[in-house]
């Protein structure tokens, strides 16, 4: 068949690439004009990313970080409170990212394309795109474009991500502009931080080459706060080209006025161990932390995956495996030619949403552990 995926980033590109290798003509359309570099932090790559990405041929250990021997709770002063034995693979979302797309044929990518309507018959699809007069034709469309997906909107009217209540300020920053006696404490351990309403947490991941040597290595943060103020909110999300973003700030975007605001917090709220990370981090950027959850996972011709069909707390660290099992198990119940491919997209979408339950129901108990977030009801 000839599918088309909406959306280049980790899930739409997963599934490009299980399903090239079951024999369809795959297609991926990313809006952005150019690949998505740097455009996120770190990422935990669990046991089915690993084993999917060393299925088509990647070396993995290649793409991670030094691996954290310790998870470090430590006060306000900097004093560990608890330290426990931790072995996370932290690898970042762009070594993920540019994997996958070395896997794939450069003519299976097309930027720049944005899918402005779909206009659908009993055997397809044409797709449009903004600023093109022509249309692109397939039998399966595949959405991946994303916690605000718009084509879900477009598929299930009412359907929109809901904030969560809390606010995830990240950032990614050099090792080697500290000097060693500075972050010793923070090199090859997972180190947290926590007060009322917050939590902070940082890791090492491989540099924006890959690298993972001495020196070439970033430190990744996250620093997540409970914010119920609309006007604060709707402050911090509007960057300094003065445009309200929906859900979320990239690198180099931020406002004059919420990184002062950042910096300010980070210097009164958070021992200097870890406000030295924030206060030196050039491009923060910062995540209003949502729920989405498509009513279906699929629609007709019409498959939903990552996080347009739903969006895992990011506390359960299996974003980029969900990714993976949403791509494994899609390619697999398309293997076979079949005339009636809506019964089987149906069928495969009840499976999954069974499947991905227990870490949509995981992912508010650990927020809410952490004092995060708004009582689930």
């Amino acid at each position: 068949m000839k599918i088309a995926i909406a959306g280049g980033s980790i899930a739409g590109l997963a599934c490009a690439l299980t399903l090239t290798c079951t024999g369809h003509d795959v297609h991926v359309y990313e809006r952005s004009a150019t690949p998505l570099r740097g455009r996120g932090g770190g990422v935990v790559v669990l046991r089915q990313m690993l084993h999917f990405l060393e299925e088509h041929g990647q070396r993995t250990r290649a793409m991670l970080a030094v691996p954290t021997h310790r998870r470090r709770w430590i006060d306000i002063d900097g004093h560990v409170i608890r330290d426990d034995p931790e072995l996370l693979p932290f690898s970042s979302w762009d070594a993920v990212y540019r994997s996958l797309c070395s896997m794939l044929s450069p003519n299976a990518i097309h930027y720049g394309h944005h899918v402005a309507r779909v206009t659908e018959d009993e055997d397809g699809f044409d797709i449009h795109f903004d600023h093109s007069s022509s249309a692109v034709r397939a039998d399966v469309l595949i959405v991946a474009d994303g916690t605000g997906s718009w084509l879900r909107s477009m598929l299930f009217p009412g359907s929109f991500p809901s904030y969560a209540g809390y606010l995830a300020w990240r950032g990614v920053v050099s090792e080697n502009i500290f000097g060693r006696n500075q972050v010793a404490d923070l090199i090859e351990n997972m180190t947290l931080y926590r007060s009322k309403a917050e939590l902070f947490m940082t890791f090492l991941i491989p540099a924006l080459d890959g690298s993972l040597e001495t020196g070439t290595r970033r430190f990744n943060w996250l620093w997540y706060r409970n914010e119920p103020d609309e006007s604060s909110i709707r402050m911090f999300l509007t960057g300094r080209d003065g445009r309200r973003r929906h859900a979320s700030v990239a690198p180099g975007e931020l406002s004059e006025p919420s990184i002062a605001y950042l910096h300010r917090a980070a210097l009164e709220r958070l021992p200097r161990t870890l406000s030295q990370l924030v206060t030196a981090t050039n491009a923060p950027f910062l995540q209003a932390i949502s729920d989405a959850l498509s009513p279906s996972f699929a629609k007709g011709r019409v498959a939903l995956v990552g996080d347009a069909a739903c969006t895992l707390r990011p506390h359960t660290g299996s974003g980029t495996s969900k990714a993976a099992d949403d791509a494994v198990s899609l390619a697999q119940a398309l293997s076979t030619v079949t005339t009636d491919v809506v019964q089987v997209l149906a069928d495969w979408a009840v499976r999954r949403r069974s499947a991905v339950e227990p870490l949509l129901l995981k992912g508010p108990r650990l927020a809410q552990s952490f004092g995060l977030g708004y009582p689930s009801h």
